[in-house]
């Protein structure tokens, strides 16, 4: 986590790099094997109980390797605004968050670009941030609620 000062009066800003969950891997993960599971009880033919497991298996590799390689920071400053970086836009890019859901071990997160309205979801884990950076995005996103 790293702190300076972008906008005067507003404080320091807070720049967020979450680090691979195991939560959200495991949570993945259990839910595919729960449906390949679930898979076997309809009454299908051999073939396609195969099919579907292979699918979903490929699925699942696919899903974890996108999380594998989701690179992207969030910067926050109470009073200023939020900016995220990912890979859609080169550098910092101002967004607004449209929806928030904020548990104690998982904070998701449904944000709308301001250069293009495109809408992006983050799903932050508690073991994806240290607990400092944590705190900062619930209490970020409790100032944002009336």
């Amino acid at each position: 986590m790293n702190s300076k000062t972008l906008l005067p009066g507003c404080g320091r800003r807070t720049v967020i790099k979450p680090v691979r969950s195991r939560i959200l891997i495991s949570l993945i993960t259990t839910i595919y094997l729960s449906a390949i599971l679930l898979l076997y009880f309809v009454d299908l033919d051999g073939w396609l109980h195969f099919a579907g497991a292979v699918f979903l298996l490929i699925m699942l590799r696919k899903h974890l390797a996108v999380e594998k390689n989701n690179t992207h920071s969030l910067s926050l400053q109470q009073g200023g605004p939020l900016l995220l970086k990912d890979s859609s836009y080169p550098g910092w890019h101002d967004v607004v968050i449209t929806e928030s859901f904020v548990t104690s071990w998982v904070i998701i997160l449904r944000l709308k670009s301001l250069i293009d309205s495109k809408k992006t979801s983050v799903v932050y884990a508690s073991d994806s941030l240290n607990s400092l950076s944590y705190r900062h995005l619930v209490i970020y996103i409790n100032h944002l609620q009336p």
